[in-house]
């Protein structure tokens, strides 16, 4: 059997992956290794399913000019608008508008209209074993021309989507083909997340904080809006961090938690509807099929988590398979031949999105060394780099031109390269930084709570 496109994994990424190829008159076959169909109220068993989400400004205007059905789908199953500056500003932009929508919501929304598409087959309960290779026009590179499943059939296609996310098996299949490396770059530890959702009886949220992420001594806060009328408060701490994994009882969470003032009313305001939900984060990696400037395997593309992980504080992963699935569309309407395709999409992926993941790996190599350091009793001061970051950081709040720069990056509208080199921007977080007042928690105060 031939299809046009194979695409790996129905989650978001596969499955907006197919719905922008299929429109574009691609036959499209998606195979799942899961065969249980996605609904709006999953998440009840892997852990990181029922983590909270956001869409970003960035991916949601990516769904909403390319297939506002899914958006109308989402919205329908409770998914729910805000803006990520509604808490600083009186009247914020319309651009900073997100989605708060879990992933199995989202995930659902796309699998519905997916249904409906005649160029779309999706066969869940249905792994790959193995890559088809076939020859390619440049005799040192091996081609892939389809799959083979792990019920043993053979589905050739023109191209192969991998989609199959941070645990995908196609790395190890494509180090079964000689002279093929897919590397991958990732830090020493990652971050672990202690999350609990709450909801109103009245459906009715708490007001917004000032910012949704904060980083204190040791422990980053994360306030999410959820879809139908929850909300979520998670506290991030590092793997290596062993005496914040307390933070699994509820107890110990609770006083951790409270210790925050700016949210307290996120606390407070309704009822806990979860326990602890505790998970491990990925860290933040990079897989690369491009070796100086040409492709190391041609007839296949990597999109979502298996092009990069990134950390979920941020919830850029989601807006980032959008993205891509847009930039590989127009790869394939530019070029025919194997591989400018893969030139030519991994140059746009890399222009668009590789600045944010270039960022989010210096923050999340240089926080964990602060957080460590301070685990042993040190100060960390880090590069200049870090020093700006910090200060962008404590200002935020106080400069309109330092939170619209944190807003564009923080909602991935503009590079963080083209939003600092704004004028003025560096120079007035610096200076505001030493005059900001000292509202990081500190490490003490957690511990003299979580340990008591």
């Amino acid at each position: 059997m031939t299809a046009d496109v194979v695409v790996l994994g129905a989650g978001p990424a596969g499955l907006a992956t197919a719905l922008l190829l299929s429109a574009d008159g691609h036959r499209v076959t998606v195979l799942d290794r899961d065969s249980a169909e996605p609904t709006a109220r999953d998440g009840q068993g892997m852990s990181r399913f029922r983590q909270p989400h956001l869409l970003l400004p960035r991916g949601l205007a990516v769904l909403e000019r390319l297939l506002p059905e899914v958006v109308a789908a989402i919205e329908n199953s409770g998914g729910r608008r805000c803006n990520l500056l509604a808490g600083a500003r009186a009247e914020p932009d319309r651009r900073y508008e997100a989605m708060a929508a879990r992933r199995p919501l989202l995930e659902a929304a796309l699998a519905v209209v997916a249904a409906h598409e005649p160029n779309i087959e999706i066969r869940r309960g249905a792994g790959v074993r193995a890559l088809l290779t076939g020859h390619s026009r440049r005799s040192c590179v091996p081609h892939v021309r389809g799959v083979t499943t792990e019920g043993g059939e053979t589905l050739e296609a023109g191209l192969v989507v991998d989609a199959s996310g941070c645990d995908s098996p196609v790395s190890a299949m494509l180090g079964d083909l000689r002279r093929v490396q897919r590397s991958a770059v990732r830090t020493d530890a990652g971050f672990n997340y202690y999350s609990r959702l709450f909801r109103n009886a009245d459906g009715s949220l708490p007001a917004q904080p000032a910012w949704l992420l904060d980083h204190h001594d040791s422990v980053s806060t994360l306030a999410l809006p959820g879809d139908n009328g929850m909300w979520s408060l998670t506290l991030v701490v590092s793997r290596r961090d062993w005496v914040m994994r307390l933070l699994y009882e509820e107890d110990v969470w609770n006083r951790a938690a409270a210790l925050f003032p700016e949210l307290r009313e996120w606390i407070t305001y309704g009822e806990p509807i979860t326990g602890v939900l505790t998970t491990a984060g990925p860290a933040t990696r990079r897989r690369h099929l491009i070796s100086e400037g040409r492709p190391s395997v041609t007839g296949l593309v990597s999109v979502g988590d298996a092009w990069a992980t990134t950390n979920p504080m941020f919830c850029q992963g989601m807006s980032m398979a959008l993205v891509q699935a847009e930039l590989l569309r127009d790869a394939l309407r530019a070029q025919a031949d194997p591989e400018k395709i893969i030139l030519r999409y991994e140059e746009a992926a890399q222009a668009a999105l590789g600045p944010f993941y270039d960022t989010l790996r210096f923050w999340e190599r240089n926080r964990l060394a602060e957080i460590y350091t301070r685990i042993r009793g040190g100060r960390f001061y880090g590069s200049a780099g870090w020093t700006t970051a910090k200060a962008l950081e404590a200002a935020k709040l106080a400069d309109p031109e330092v939170l619209t720069a944190m807003g564009d990056i923080g909602s991935m509208l503009v590079s963080p390269e083209e939003a600092l080199a704004r004028p003025g921007v560096v120079g007035r977080a610096m200076s505001l930084r030493a005059d900001a007042p000292a509202t990081a928690l500190r490490r003490a105060e957690l511990l003299g709570v979580i340990t008591r």
